[in-house]
């Protein structure tokens, strides 16, 4: 956690005096404020609810902005949890964001809560935000760009965009960081863009202990206790507590010499009279789960890299027309092979040989491309959904848990080669609505069919009386049947913010956001028993 704490320092020193002196002094519309919010609501960390009361104050000086987010958690007992304020990460999570700019600045950072991540049109990372479990989950990021040129100028512009999801990460197991991208573009004429992602290390994920026990939360069936850990029979009773671990009415016991059967049923059959018998401990299949190190001892690694060429057709204030070509590779490294030993079978490409942008000032913008993919090639593995469906466990014939990441679903799953289309369309209606849809349609040569659909509309502030918020969004990305709403699968994703105003700075906001992971790697979601729901009630006071 030092290593993360003075890596987190360095990077803060570095940024602010570039910050102070690496402006060029022009205004970019960000006024000189101060905002004060206080959220009183309720929040479920861990299976308990909380009441929740955070003061959250927002800087703007000029081109810094800075929001700070201090939470106190207080249970039915009336007890204030200690869990956010016992370490140091958990300062720096009281930071939600510093930042310098925006995107479209000659240089720009930001620190702590990213919002969203895409690259050339979402081929390799889609809409990504590393506060997708906000507030159960906080993750520390970094983003930053930097170019040569303003967008109304002429020439030859050089950039650079990068992140880091979570610093945090670094502190694990294995001292490695998880997902990190950047791309580096050439404009002139025309742009050439050339950008890598990687999650240097999913299995990061599994790090999470609450309860310190050495076994993953997401595979730990009892998180928040430290002397159980796996339940074979799926009884509520711990393994290590269960006298009966299988479940099939046999008492276990160790063997030792000179006990047999006939002296257990002297002494115990009377007693407990509905157990059929009794079986060796040693003989009887149980769940193994390995431990977080154990994990860590070989990890994997997911990689992409793209390249990208944009060229202009007609560019005025009002309308701008361009055409583009992407192509980008997706592999993945097991653990024991190295980058320089893959082989062309160990990749796989997709691309979009041909699409077409168009924007009509503030109004429209919409896309149409035409798209081919190798077998095994996912568009937007990286999306927003990314951090909940990282990585995830099977059992296998002995009972064992294996880890497994995104990447090994994706193999699971066999696609195809397949060829189709991809578009999105935005709406702004006078400030007042906006809307935006994405859709994409590949088929295979055997007829398989996998489809992406997302779909976000927003009611903007001011828009209407008394009303502060409306959001809502419905993503379902690379699935056979995203419009089958019954059935929801783990590349589901939904949600909604309604916020209302009660005048005097006094605002009540909603937030709900539902997904669904299998919890015991069965390979099927139930949707009653495996939603993962987020949901805060947030009564806001702005002064």
């Amino acid at each position: 956690m030092k290593k993360v704490s003075i890596l987190v320092c360095a990077i803060l020193f570095f940024l602010l005096p570039m910050a102070a002196f690496g402006g060029d002094g022009d205004d970019t519309g960000l006024s000189s404020m101060f905002q004060t919010g206080l959220g009183v609501g309720a929040v479920t960390l861990n299976g308990e609810l909380y009441n929740q009361i955070a003061f959250r104050p927002t800087f703007t000086i000029g081109k810094l902005s800075m929001g700070l987010d201090l939470a106190v958690y207080i249970n039915s007992e009336g007890k204030i949890s200690k869990h956010n304020w016992d370490d140091f990460e958990d300062y720096l999570n009281a930071l939600y964001f510093l930042s310098w700019a925006t995107k479209y600045d000659p240089f720009y950072f930001r620190i702590g809560g990213l919002d969203d991540i895409t690259f050339v049109n979402g081929i390799s990372i889609d809409r990504y935000t590393n506060m997708l479990e906000y507030p159960v989950k906080k993750r520390f990021g970094t983003e930053f760009g930097f170019n040569n040129k303003k967008k109304e100028e002429r020439g030859l512009a050089i950039g650079f965009y990068g992140f880091i999801a979570d610093w945090t990460e670094l502190s694990g197991v294995s001292s490695m960081p998880g997902l990190l991208g950047g791309r580096f573009a050439v404009g002139g004429f025309l742009e050439i863009g050339l950008s890598a992602v990687a999650d240097l290390n999913p299995f990061n994920a599994f790090e999470e202990d609450v309860d310190g026990d050495g076994f993953a939360d997401l595979m730990d069936m009892f998180p928040n206790n430290a002397d159980f850990h796996v339940d074979t029979d799926g009884d509520g009773i711990a393994d290590a507590a269960d006298v009966d671990d299988d479940g099939d009415n046999l008492w276990e016991y160790t063997w030792v010499e000179g006990l047999t059967q006939e002296i257990l049923d002297t002494y115990i059959a009377p007693m407990f009279p509905s157990y059929d018998g009794y079986e060796n401990i040693d003989s009887i299949q149980t769940i193994r789960i390995p431990t977080i190190d154990t994990l860590m001892v070989q990890h994997p690694s997911v990689f992409s890299a793209s390249l990208d060429i944009t060229i202009p057709i007609f560019r005025s204030s009002g309308f701008s027309l361009e055409i583009y070509s992407v192509g980008a590779i997706l592999g993945y490294l097991d653990g024991n092979t190295q980058l320089l030993d893959l082989t062309k079978d160990d990749v796989f490409i997709g691309t979009s040989p041909v699409g077409i942008g168009i924007t009509v000032s503030n109004f429209l913008n919409a896309r149409l491309e035409y798209r081919w993919a190798q077998e095994n090639f996912q568009y937007g593995f990286f999306d927003k959904n990314y951090d909940l469906n990282r990585v995830y466990f099977v059992q296998d014939e002995d009972m064992r848990f294996i880890a497994k990441t995104k990447y090994d679903q994706l193999l699971a799953m066999n696609l195809p080669k397949s060829q189709g289309f991809f578009g999105s369309v935005g709406i702004n209606i006078i400030n007042f609505f906006t809307l935006d849809f994405n859709y994409m349609n590949m088929v295979s040569g055997l007829g398989d069919v996998l489809q992406t659909f997302q779909a976000e509309a927003s009611v903007p502030h001011g828009a209407i009386p008394l009303v502060s918020e409306i959001t809502a969004y419905y993503h379902r990305n690379n699935d056979p049947k995203p419009f089958d709403f019954k059935h929801p699968s783990e590349r589901t994703l939904m949600g909604a913010r309604i916020g209302m105003d009660l005048g005097g700075g006094v605002s009540i906001v909603y937030n709900y956001m539902r997904t669904y992971r299998d919890m015991n790697g069965d390979e099927v979601i139930e949707p009653k028993t495996e939603g993962v729901t987020i949901m805060n009630v947030e009564t806001g006071f702005s002064f």
